[in-house]
């Protein structure tokens, strides 16, 4: 029976182990309060006028969270959900830089789910926007994308 206890505490730690927090000491760069305090705050875009307002960023992680606010059609009364990630590299020598920012929400009144992901660069978000929509005319036309390129509201 202590044999049958201990294997079963040994399997139950092997398991935990694997679900162990993210070690983000690991990062190739921490994040600085530079970079927080570049994306906090509302943002928006020509292409489809969404306003987005990232309202934390967590230094340690990364995870960026905010609401998106669309401007027009059925989502336009709603606040959504947003969540994302930010990271960062150092610099290397004769290489660009730029900041990686990714974020993501739930259109559910149309059913769809928008993904952005691009950088920060100076005082501009460049994105790539990618739109899974559920029914479209064709098999191979789920996925629209877009280059979205934000910026901060006063």
């Amino acid at each position: 029976m202590k044999s049958m206890i201990g294997s079963f505490l040994g399997a139950v730690l092997l398991c935990a182990s694997a679900f162990a927090a993210p070690d983000y000491g690991k990062r190739a760069q921490p994040l600085d309060a530079a970079v927080q305090a570049r994306l906090l705050g509302k943002w928006t875009n020509p292409v489809d006028g969404l306003v987005i307002e990232f309202s934390s960023v967590d230094l340690a992680s990364g995870l960026i969270k905010g609401k998106v606010s669309p401007t027009w059609g059925p989502a336009a009364a709603d606040e959504h959900e947003l969540i994302g990630w930010v990271s960062a590299a150092p610099r290397k020598e004769s290489y660009d830089n730029v900041v990686p920012v990714t974020f993501t929400t739930t259109l559910y009144e149309y059913g769809t789910l928008p993904v952005w992901a691009g950088f920060l660069r100076d005082d501009k978000l460049i994105t790539m926007h990618y739109l899974v929509w559920p029914n479209r005319p064709y098999s191979w036309d789920h996925i629209s994308t877009f280059q979205e390129t934000w910026t901060k509201l006063p």
